[in-house]
């Protein structure tokens, strides 16, 4: 169970700063790939359970998750070059006045609520072995972490990226970070009730 709660609603705005905001992008990162690297320990034979011929199996979900977060990472990478490259040196950036709301916008795509339309690329093909799916996830959790690492200064606001879903339009690279994380909460829900699927339908044999 996701057990990651966002931060900023215990901050008052007048406090807010870079070091919170980066705290708060990192715990949704922990939270969120552990919970997803658990279910690697799982029962295989529940991880390709499908309620029906339509519904992704675990499997297929953690290999679109990790899809996504390429894709997704491509563009987090080039943001933030682009940010190394022009920051000036000994110069802290802080949060403009309303920062947090952005965040609160981008907390609806972990929402079961939240409708979502994937594109074909974005599709599970089941040619990645676990093994192979896991150890991706691992590397793009340290790709984030490290990111965050070079941006701890403010410097993620240097780079504004558009994102179309949900009309959220442009978010700098820490915003865009968190939407990482609240797409693998969306799916970690998807997971668990997966999960609960499976259960229920083993108490009826």
């Amino acid at each position: 169970m996701v057990k990651y709660k966002s931060t900023y609603n215990m901050i008052p705005n007048n406090q807010y700063t870079m070091r919170h905001v980066v705290q708060i992008v990192k715990e949704a990162l922990v939270a969120n790939f552990q919970e997803l690297d658990r279910y690697f320990e799982k029962d295989r034979v529940m991880l390709h359970f499908k309620p029906s011929r339509e519904h992704w199996n675990v499997r297929e979900v953690l290999e679109h998750v990790s899809l996504t977060n390429y894709f997704l990472l491509l563009i987090i990478n080039k943001a933030t070059r682009r940010a190394l490259d022009r920051k000036q040196d000994g110069i802290m950036l802080h949060p403009p006045e309303g920062y947090h709301l952005k965040f609160k916008e981008i907390d609806v795509i972990g929402s079961k609520s939240f409708g979502w339309i994937n594109p074909d690329f974005l599709e599970p093909t089941g040619g990645k072995s676990f093994e192979e799916i896991r150890r991706q996830l691992k590397q793009q959790f340290a790709q984030c972490m490290y990111n965050l690492s070079m941006l701890k200064n403010g410097e993620g606001q240097l780079v504004q990226i558009r994102m179309s879903v949900h009309h959220l339009g442009k978010l700098d690279i820490y915003q865009y970070i968190y939407f990482l994380t609240k797409h693998i909460e969306r799916h970690i829900r998807q997971i668990q009730k997966l999960e609960q699927q499976f259960e229920q339908q083993a108490i009826l044999i």
